[in-house]
């Protein structure tokens, strides 16, 4: 079902900058982006985001993506649900990315002036 079947519209400019706000979150929409797939496994995104965590933040790697994994299925992966961004099967744990040009374009540009 894709956000318009569900009676959402695209989110607007504060909605955006909210989603933007968190590294995590900008990492979930780039790497739907960069990879051109539109579904993912939370494994998946969780090792994603891992990759851009540095050593001295979280110390094993298995920690490491563990406590990411938690904040993607708790937090992170409800809210873009919620925004309409994506649809999010906590049951099944998978992630189906819609697309949103003005989120991508967004991420993008964040990402090209932060370290993450």
């Amino acid at each position: 079902m894709t956000p318009c079947d569900r009676g959402l519209t695209a989110p607007m400019v504060d909605d955006v900058f909210g989603l933007l706000a968190d590294w995590r979150r900008r990492t979930v929409c780039r790497y739907f982006v960069t990879t051109g797939s539109n579904s993912a496994h939370v494994d998946t995104l969780a090792a994603a985001v891992a990759r851009r965590v540095s050593d001295d933040e979280i110390e094993a790697s298995e920690t490491r993506e563990q406590a990411i994994r938690a904040s993607l299925v708790h937090d992170h992966l409800p809210r873009m649900d919620e925004a309409g961004v994506l649809d999010f099967d906590a049951r099944s744990e998978s992630v189906c990315y819609w697309g949103n040009p003005t989120l991508e374009k967004w991420a993008e540009h964040a990402e090209a002036v932060t370290d993450r």
